[in-house]
């Protein structure tokens, strides 16, 4: 029996762009829960590396409390939603009038994150310049609060929703051609142990 990946609605695509451009980042339902669920017994699984929890200098510095996994064997449920949600970006984006992006979309960075219940989370930061067109962060389980925000002070915080299921997505250098334009974002209140998987498309070397 073929498993569904998706709930079976059509992707509003257009409301997503103009959302993910005037605010910084959406949140859309996505996961079916059958497959969500098997997602998270499979990151259950796994070994994952601490993250430092704190990065960055000055007035730089964020602090954190996660970890990470990123060795995903080819038959990974994470490498089958990668691909799938990726076809299903192009398709939607086939029916737009102008292409959102300079480049073809290619999510060729993948990452499992798990943030212990009580634990910090991750303080207002921006996702490194390497990181183009879009990010996509699937919630795979658990529970914590997301916000977009206008500085590190978390000035202006707008909650994003992310219930397990939801894939919030954030506009990236190359977003309608903007050069930078990555929304300071934070992660708080993990009341229990939270899943995330995180798309990303690392910006390809010249030369």
């Amino acid at each position: 029996m073929t498993v569904e990946l998706f709930v079976p609605s059509i992707l509003n695509i257009n409301g997503i762009l103009e959302e993910v451009s005037s605010v910084g980042a959406t949140s859309v339902g996505l996961l079916e829960e059958d497959f969500r669920l098997a997602l998270l017994k499979e990151a259950q699984d796994y070994d994952y590396q601490l993250e430092d929890e704190i990065v960055g200098s000055g007035d730089r510095v964020v602090r954190q409390q996660v970890s990470s996994f990123d060795g995903f064997p080819e038959d990974s449920g994470y490498v089958l939603l990668k691909d799938s949600f990726e076809n299903l970006l192009e398709r939607s984006l086939a029916e737009v009038e102008a292409y959102p992006f300079e480049t073809a979309l290619r999510f060729n960075s993948i990452l499992l994150q798990r943030y212990e219940e009580d634990s910090l989370g991750i303080t207002p930061h921006k996702d490194g310049l390497r990181y183009i067109n879009l990010v996509c962060v699937f919630v795979i389980g658990g529970r914590g609060r997301f916000y977009v925000c206008s500085d590190r002070s978390g000035r202006d915080a707008k909650e994003v929703d992310a219930s397990p299921g939801n894939v919030i997505l954030m506009r990236a250098p190359g977003f309608f051609g903007a050069e930078d334009n990555r929304p300071f974002h934070y992660v708080t209140e993990i009341e229990e142990t939270r899943h995330t998987f995180g798309l990303r498309q690392r910006k390809e070397l010249q030369g």
